[in-house]
């Protein structure tokens, strides 16, 4: 179903994905992890982004400024398939069967997103005005200077607030055009100023990299596109490797004991029943299961060796297989019939599209069959006689016959067949493709 363009994204981002997952035993030893955080949000952006409706708008801004771009851009076509579309007469809409259904399935899509969204729009509103109301305990001014020294470290212009709440076990950072980081009233024997420091530059790294509004937007892909488990996988593995490029960031540079301690400040954590950063926030437990656990501690102790030039060939291929899929987009046209239009027959006509010059087979006889070799055998009806002596051996083809009308048009109409390459019999089976035109260019 080439015409429809959310099935297209929804297939373009789920190849890109399923070449990060071929290619990630390569990346965990060669590539940052930035680069696997980078082709994620490039995943998400094909499944979010209406790509093949802007490539068509593209293509048609180079036609329209160097009009012969169009002969590699919009290859010649003679006719247009109508399996997908609808014909207007003035007074009445008719639309093809396989059309309606395609309207129907996005229409279902639709109205099922619409309902998510709001829903999970509604949880975040009441888990935001929670996290708030019971975030009054006063922050000391050490950890006020500690959070403006890590902003300035990370380059962040964004105003962050910074809480402190009982009802927070483990730190979360809410919100998307307003951070807030939201500490646990934490005693010295819990946390020395060195986690502390690095707790902030976890959550501030969220916030940098726009965390929240990613999972959001992973969010708004499962709400798209339901139907696709790639898209609950993508959301997934987003978690995941942000908290894997958080700790990163925070443990660049730094020794083994100050690693080992970060780990046992995440184990201990993960062992206390928390608010921690779920689809709307998040935080420094990440997803809280065991295995996302598991593979960040060992993330925390791998040594790579960055292969640049790899990395960057990759991404590049990734952006041109996800590319080669939106080009599986066939844009809706402008079009006009040529020809009588009859729509009560099930769309059994054919529209020409716009000024180009449509090239018209040539008929080598009124009756003709051709077979899978190319080989051409006229019909001539008083001789297309089984005869009871001869048995039958079969050639697969194509039979087709050309007729005019009494009002100057004519129509070719091919059908599957079979003939007998001894007698020259044809027998005709489903009809294939029916032509029609106003006036006969034969």
């Amino acid at each position: 179903m080439t015409n429809n363009f959310l099935l297209i994204m929804s297939l373009s981002g789920s190849v890109i994905l399923l070449l990060y997952l071929l290619v990630s035993p390569i990346a965990k030893r060669y590539f940052s992890v930035s680069w696997r955080y980078r082709i994620l949000k490039i995943a998400l952006a094909f499944y979010l982004i209406p790509f093949p409706v802007i490539l068509s708008e593209i293509k048609d801004s180079i036609v329209g400024f160097c009009p012969r771009a169009v002969e590699l851009l919009s290859p010649p076509v003679s006719l247009l398939n109508t399996s997908y579309a609808f014909y207007a007469d003035g007074s009445s809409l008719y639309v093809s069967s396989a059309l309606e259904k395609m309207l129907i399935f996005i229409l279902g899509m639709g109205l099922l997103s619409f309902v998510v969204i709001p829903w999970y729009a509604l949880r975040y509103w009441k888990r935001r005005k929670t996290c708030l109301e019971y975030s009054n305990i006063p922050v000391e001014q050490e950890h006020q200077d500690m959070l403006h020294a890590i902003k300035s470290e990370l380059h962040i212009r964004r105003n962050v607030k910074l809480l402190c709440s009982e009802y927070c076990k483990a730190p979360i950072t809410m919100g998307i055009a307003s951070p807030t980081v939201i500490i646990p009233p934490w005693n010295r024997d819990e946390a020395d100023q060195n986690l502390y420091h690095d707790v902030l530059k976890h959550e501030l790294v969220h916030v940098k990299n726009r965390d929240v509004l990613i999972r959001f937007l992973g969010m708004a892909a499962i709400a798209v596109h339901w139907f696709n488990p790639f898209t609950y996988i993508l959301y997934n593995e987003i978690l995941n490797i942000s908290e894997i490029y958080c700790d990163n960031i925070v443990l660049r540079g730094k020794e083994e004991p100050a690693r080992k301690a970060y780990g046992e400040l995440l184990l201990k954590l993960a062992v206390q029943k928390s608010m921690a950063g779920n689809e709307f926030s998040v935080g420094i437990l990440g997803g809280n299961s065991k295995r996302a656990f598991k593979r960040r501690i060992v993330e925390m102790k791998a040594v790579r060796k960055n292969k640049r030039i790899l990395s960057a060939l990759i991404t590049a291929l990734i952006g041109v297989m996800g590319g080669i899929t939106v080009c599986a987009y066939d844009p809706p046209v402008n079009i006009t019939d040529h020809g009588p239009v009859y729509a009560e027959q099930g769309f059994d006509f054919q529209f020409t599209v716009g000024e180009l010059k449509l090239e018209v087979e040539e008929l080598p006889y009124e009756h003709f069959f051709v077979d899978d070799a190319g080989n051409v055998y006229e019909i001539k009806d008083e001789n297309n006689d089984t005869r009871a002596a001869c048995k039958h051996k079969y050639a697969a083809g194509t039979t087709t016959s050309h007729s005019k009308d009494s009002s100057g048009g004519c129509s070719a109409t091919t059908y599957e067949a079979q003939r007998c390459t001894s007698c020259g019999y044809v027998k005709t089976s489903d009809e294939i493709v029916l032509k029609w035109y106003g006036k006969c260019p034969h």
